[in-house]
């Protein structure tokens, strides 16, 4: 099934069915855009990458000291990146997606390793068939166990044991091309523009090896580990997680936390998650199925792996 041309509309859910069946609608201003808003959130995202560089640059200690707290910035920087190659495949900056594909490919998606059409092929999958077999992205707690349990499954991923899928996953899927040299040339550009960022500005070369080893473990590995909280079950469940601050700066940024109201509303711009979970439970929707909500992604995590 290819849906990298479907609309959002079309990305059907059980989830709004529920909703239409209580006539919870939202406001029709929820769904404007914001240019303003998408530009705070590329902003703040390459502040992180500013700050890995300021680190490289300035702060006194050696080697040592300034990967350990490059690793922590840099590791905020890639899940900021990681959540707006989401946002932009949902065409988050513009609805004229050839405009919003090219500019999402040279700020954000590049300076990962990925490409924006790439991900919304698989994405828009996952929303059309989400819990079902069908489902690309798939996976719950029973697959961990077999895996022998959370700790070994997170420490596979820290080892760099899920690069080799990674990289056919987005570079070599099974069912079409990932894309033209040409048009993966972005990744190239925005490589090498990491390699003078960390090697001339921060002076720290050794921060871009830090920021290779992030993208192909850490931060893929919390992608993970927030789509066995987000989505639990062999269903079509998925719920919102009203987490500390810290918990979705690594987890879910961006308001992606409100997971619910995306796949609920798959146009709905991602500023404006906060404010449809707000109308939700003004509306009593979470006091009546609280099994759509939860307080904590580690907590969770704990849980079900404690089943």
């Amino acid at each position: 099934m290819d849906t990298a041309g479907t609309s959002e509309a079309a990305l059907g859910s059980a989830l709004r069915r529920y909703l239409r069946a209580e006539s919870i609608k939202l406001p029709q201003d929820l769904m404007a855009r914001s240019p303003w808003r998408s530009a705070g959130y590329l902003l703040s995202a390459h502040l992180w990458l500013v700050a890995a560089l300021a680190v490289g640059r300035y702060l006194p200690g050696g080697a040592a000291v300034k990967i350990a707290v490059g690793f922590v910035l840099i590791l905020a920087a890639q899940r900021a990146l990681q959540t707006l190659v989401h946002h932009l495949s949902h065409d988050m900056l513009t609805r004229n997606r050839a405009l919003n594909d090219a500019l999402g490919n040279f700020l954000v998606a590049g300076l990962i390793g990925m490409r924006v059409q790439n991900y919304r092929r698989i994405h828009f999958v996952h929303h059309a068939e989400n819990g079902s077999a069908s489902d690309p992205e798939f996976i719950d707690f029973s697959i961990v166990r077999e895996k022998g349990g959370l700790a070994r499954y997170v420490l596979h991923y820290i080892a760099g044991g899920e690069l080799a899928a990674l990289v056919r996953k987005y570079y070599f899927p099974k069912e079409k091309k990932a894309g033209t040299p040409f048009e993966m040339m972005h990744i190239l550009v925005c490589q090498a523009a990491l390699v003078a960022l960390f090697a001339g500005v921060a002076q720290a070369w050794y921060l871009y090896l830090v920021w290779l080893y992030v993208a192909v473990s850490w931060s893929p590995m919390l992608s993970r580990l927030r789509f066995l909280v987000e989505h639990p079950g062999k269903d079509d469940r998925t719920v919102s997680t009203t987490a500390p601050w810290y918990e979705v700066l690594l987890f879910a940024p961006y308001q992606f936390n409100y997971h619910f109201e995306h796949h609920a509303w798959p146009a709905l711009p991602p500023y404006r998650l906060r404010r449809a979970h707000e109308q939700l439970c003004a509306a009593g929707y979470f006091a009546r199925h609280p099994e759509y909500r939860i307080s904590s992604f580690v907590r969770s995590l704990r849980a079900s792996d404690a089943r």
